[in-house]
């Protein structure tokens, strides 16, 4: 006989282990199920960083992004660990001044910078004379691992039954609620909140909702400044199109990263490689000389995976017993505490706390 929940989360990465511990925190009896284990590496959840930014082009991206912030900050008071920190952020290269009137209609303040008072404030960095850069001092740097490591110890106190290294093989939603059938038994439940990242896809569809979510392989290249200084979350979109974006580890002094947004291939995430492109590590590190004061690289690449839309919005919606949370295209993470809320406002026919329409499954840029 199947073990009973009123919720299964499937997938326990970022979105997964939010919506699972804000599901417990409001009474359900909650299953997390992760096919790994928690805090791997395998997905688009793992390693030490994430920027945060309110910067957005988009004026209900920057009023997510606030009411995120607010999340953010109330879970490190539960959590009692550091997970948000405040560098600032800086966008070097904005041509049609729409992240400028975002900020300007959200009411979040900002600065124009020249190129000189970006050296002044962050002297490790070089921009061209004339260069446009906005910054915007509540930008930060998320820790990646550990607020999943955190939200998973928050959720287990909360109530949630934990079942790692279990891969869910068929989500059965034809019936009363949902049955969920893995390699290490079947679990029924009156609720399923997917939230597998690029393994989401092949689960839905066998549920009979297919998604248009393909994942990609995207990768990321350390570095250190030679004399550490401290450095913003930046995002350039002044040299390459596929957006250089940098995030430097503020308990690290000096260490940063940098990857092109993505710039990976489509991918099988049951047959991803996980050795970095060196086409693009090279690209990086020509980025790298050209941006940044002496530095050194530390030899090591990290590969992840992006699960993107045909418009690189979000797909949050429920349809029947079937929740979906992906939040796609490799700017998700900073929205994390904020869309494991609005995946539970789902699950329990709860309002969510924004309008959520955009990220309907139903608009017509995916649904074409």
């Amino acid at each position: 006989m199947a073990e009973g929940f009123d919720v299964v989360v499937i997938g326990g990465g970022a979105m997964g282990t939010a919506a699972a511990r804000t599901l417990a925190e409001r009474g359900r009896n909650t299953l997390l199920l992760e096919r790994f284990t928690i805090g791997h590496g395998f997905g688009s959840s793992g390693g030490p960083t994430r920027i945060f930014r309110l910067a957005h082009p988009d004026p209900q991206d920057v009023l997510m992004a606030k009411l995120a912030g607010d999340l953010w900050r109330e879970l490190e008071d539960r959590s009692g660990e550091v997970l948000l920190h405040t560098t600032g952020s800086l966008l070097a290269g904005e041509r049609d001044g729409a992240t400028a009137a975002a900020l300007e209609e959200a009411g979040v303040p900002f600065e124009r910078l020249t190129p000189e008072a970006v050296a002044e404030r962050w002297p490790a960095l070089t921009f061209e004379p004339g260069t446009e850069l906005i910054s915007q001092d509540d930008g930060g740097v998320c820790m990646a691992e550990r607020t999943v490591r955190a939200q998973a110890r928050l959720a287990i106190g909360a109530g949630v039954s934990v079942r790692e290294e279990t891969r869910v093989r068929r989500i059965d939603a034809s019936g009363f609620g949902v049955d969920v059938d893995t390699d290490g038994g079947s679990y029924h439940a009156m609720i399923a909140v997917v939230t597998a990242g690029a393994w989401s896809r092949a689960l839905l569809a066998g549920a009979g909702w297919d998604l248009p979510l393909v994942p990609t392989l995207e990768q990321v290249t350390y570095f250190t400044l030679d004399d550490p200084s401290p450095l913003p979350a930046i995002l350039d979109r002044t040299l390459d199109p596929s957006l250089p974006y940098t995030v430097p580890n503020p308990e690290d002094p000096g260490a940063f990263k940098v990857g092109l947004h993505r710039s990976g291939p489509v991918t099988d995430p049951d047959e991803r490689t996980f050795d970095p492109d060196p086409d693009r590590v090279a690209r990086v590190r020509a980025y790298v000389e050209r941006r940044f004061a002496p530095h050194s690289p530390t030899g090591a690449s990290d590969t992840c995976l992006y699960t993107n839309t045909p418009d690189l919005g979000f797909v949050l919606d429920r349809r029947g017993p079937l929740v979906v949370g992906s939040a796609c295209s490799g700017h998700g993470f900073k929205f994390t505490p904020l869309v494991g809320r609005i995946l539970a406002d789902l699950a329990t026919a709860q309002p969510a706390p924004m309008p959520i329409e955009r990220f309907l499954a139903e608009r017509p840029s995916l649904a074409g």
